[in-house]
């Protein structure tokens, strides 16, 4: 204690007055200095130009809203356009192969489509009983464990009633 009281003794009021105006100087000229992020660069001629991108070097155009600007990456739309462009020949395609004016080419696809249908039915008959089986075993199962659990808790039982008969004879012998 005697230490932090001649600490305190040495120092000098004008020493503590130059470290807090120091320190208001350097929050001060940081804080409210302006930002040179902010101000236009100078171009090597001399003169401010700030660089506008315009025509097709907008990156982001304005688009309005809340944002003012698209949700999305600027530079997937034309990713998207083609993704969109390969579904939609795609689906006709499919649309093409699926459709036919001959009855016989129908009808073999029906039949086909059938074929495929029955395998479909068979598969997820088999997973349904894969499923009650598997399902049937686990009961089982916890219904042993759960008979296990009450075998031993009813010999639990036992053994709690005799502690608590022999404390409440012993407590009431020595009242």
């Amino acid at each position: 204690m005697n230490k932090v009281i001649s600490w305190i003794k040495k120092v000098k009021l004008h020493q503590i007055f130059t470290v807090f105006a120091v320190g208001v100087l350097v929050f001060f000229t940081q804080a409210c200095s302006p930002s040179t992020a902010a101000q236009p660069t100078q171009s090597p001629k001399g003169n401010a130009e700030v660089y506008v991108p315009k025509g097709d070097n907008v990156i982001n155009p304005y688009e309005g809203g809340m944002n003012n600007f698209s949700d999305r990456d600027p530079r997937a739309k034309s990713d998207v356009k083609a993704r969109g462009e390969y579904l939609k020949e795609n689906a006709a395609q499919n649309q093409a192969e699926k459709s036919t004016n001959n009855p016989l080419e129908a009808i073999r696809r029906v039949g086909s489509d059938a074929g495929n249908l029955g395998k479909n039915v068979q598969q997820k008959a088999e997973d349904v009983g894969n499923k009650a089986q598997n399902t049937a075993e686990d009961f089982a199962r916890g219904t042993k464990q759960g008979v296990e659990n009450i075998k031993g808790n009813t010999q639990d039982a036992g053994d709690y009633a005799k502690d608590v008969t022999k404390h409440t004879v012993r407590d009431t012998l020595r009242d």
